[in-house]
């Protein structure tokens, strides 16, 4: 975690934003696989504030509050997304399968505690 922290702050230093705001990207994915969602958002929220017309932080926001079983918010930052990836974008498809994808890991597993309470 230091490495990145050390890295994206040479970024910086150098002016190189784009390299900087991939690393505070990475950063933010770490903290998600750690589970500390709270912090993942933060870091989404700052690369949000920098640039908002970046359509990557909003996929992740959507998809840390579905894991966190807020569909309401996800839903918002998904709709985010969508207005903003390129139509051209070689990956778009992708993005909206992963999108999908975890919207119905979230259903199933809410689906199967439900049953498991039955």
């Amino acid at each position: 975690m230091k490495r990145i922290e050390s890295a994206m702050n040479r970024c910086k230093k150098e002016k190189n934003a784009s390299d900087a705001r991939d690393f505070k990207l990475l950063l933010a994915q770490i903290r998600v696989m750690e589970e500390k969602y709270g912090e993942a958002l933060n870091v989404y929220d700052e690369l949000v504030k920098e640039e908002p017309r970046d359509f990557r932080p909003y996929l992740c926001q959507g998809i840390i509050y579905t894991l966190m079983r807020k569909r309401e918010e996800a839903e918002k930052k998904f709709e985010q997304f969508k207005k903003l990836v390129p139509k051209n974008h070689p990956y778009r498809e992708y993005f909206i399968d992963n999108m999908f994808a975890t919207k119905f890991f979230s259903d199933k597993v809410d689906t199967e505690k439900a049953w498991s309470r039955s």
